[in-house]
């Protein structure tokens, strides 16, 4: 259905291949270092419309866009999210399930001074809003950090039976909340998103935050223990509330994001322990979304569910 290609350069997504593929710049050396491929087992059909190429196979919609870089995103990015939310409600794959944000300059000020995270979710949340969205049931999992070129790379995964279930992590403020603390418009995501009928669990860009505060500032070690006792502690929640089981055994894969390129081993080597030895980890040097955050961990789990036919 479309390839994510993780290299050093980012331009506009496009269909030369019949399906979306979409760049992003997270690494320094040249040439493309990681793809990240999702495939479908039905026919699947392709488009574009506007700045959007996305394609579909009846079930799910793969999508992705790119905003030019600029000192201000807060204009771009409302209009990017209000044709992306009219794109899925018109192709009927109405219900959001996976957002991907890669934000250059993520921790600079923008033109006015205002960090261009904030900027960005500001525009975001506005979006959101213009669309109509019941924002605190409807908002999908979701990553928002850095990258070193490209302005703003979103891709984006929606379905159309609505039967995507939100979760939100019982340890931290849900993010649509933060205080104005945190910029004009808080973040617009849910901690994790479920697939039911795929058992397949979408882990939001998790972080060293307790409530709503970045913890154990200035300590990798410390960050990397608060992040995954977050995730430990989410994934109890969405055992608890699905009738499944997942745990820190049931990961298919990783994404790593450090803001300092020699922390990577560290956080690789602690993953690996935690994980095991088959499990892919990635691992991308870039700035996260709160300049005083070191870390921040993604992923794609398997559920398990009771087998409730019984006997035949």
């Amino acid at each position: 259905m479309g390839v994510v290609e993780f290299g050093s350069r980012a331009p506009a997504p496009h269909l030369d291949a019949g399906y979306p593929t979409v760049a992003v710049a997270t690494c320094d050396p040249p040439g493309i270092h990681v793809r990240e491929i999702w495939t479908s087992t039905s026919e699947v059909s392709a488009g574009r419309r506007d700045d959007i190429v996305y394609s579909s196979d009846g079930t799910h919609l793969f999508g992705a866009l790119r905003l030019p870089r600029s000192d201000r995103y807060r204009d771009a990015t409302r209009s990017a999210y209000r044709q992306l939310l009219a794109l899925i409600s018109d192709l009927d794959y109405p219900h959001l399930v996976r957002m991907w944000n890669y934000i250059a300059d993520i921790n600079r000020p923008n033109h006015r001074g205002l960090e261009i995270y904030r900027d960005f979710c500001q525009g975001r949340a506005e979006g959101f809003d213009d669309a109509g969205t019941a924002i605190s049931a409807r908002l999908p999992a979701a990553t928002g950090v850095g990258a070193h070129d490209g302005g703003v790379v979103v891709y984006f995964l929606a379905e159309r039976t609505g039967a995507a279930l939100h979760f939100e992590n019982p340890r931290q403020v849900p993010a649509h909340q933060y205080p104005r603390t945190y910029g004009p418009r808080s973040p617009s995501f849910a901690r994790a998103t479920l697939l039911p009928a795929s058992k397949r669990l979408f882990l939001s860009g998790t972080a060293s935050i307790i409530g709503h505060r970045s913890v154990s500032l200035g300590h990798l070690e410390g960050q990397c223990y608060t992040t995954l006792e977050n995730i430990r502690i989410l994934l109890k929640e969405v055992s608890e509330k699905s009738g499944g089981t997942v745990d820190l055994d049931s990961f298919r894969l990783i994404k790593g994001y450090v803001r300092h390129g020699p922390d990577a081993s560290y956080l690789h080597q602690r993953l690996r322990e935690v994980v095991g030895p088959r499990v892919p980890i990635e691992i991308f040097t870039v700035d996260i979304c709160r300049s005083e955050l070191l870390l921040e961990i993604e992923g794609v789990l398997d559920m398990r569910f009771p087998d409730h036919h019984g006997d035949a």
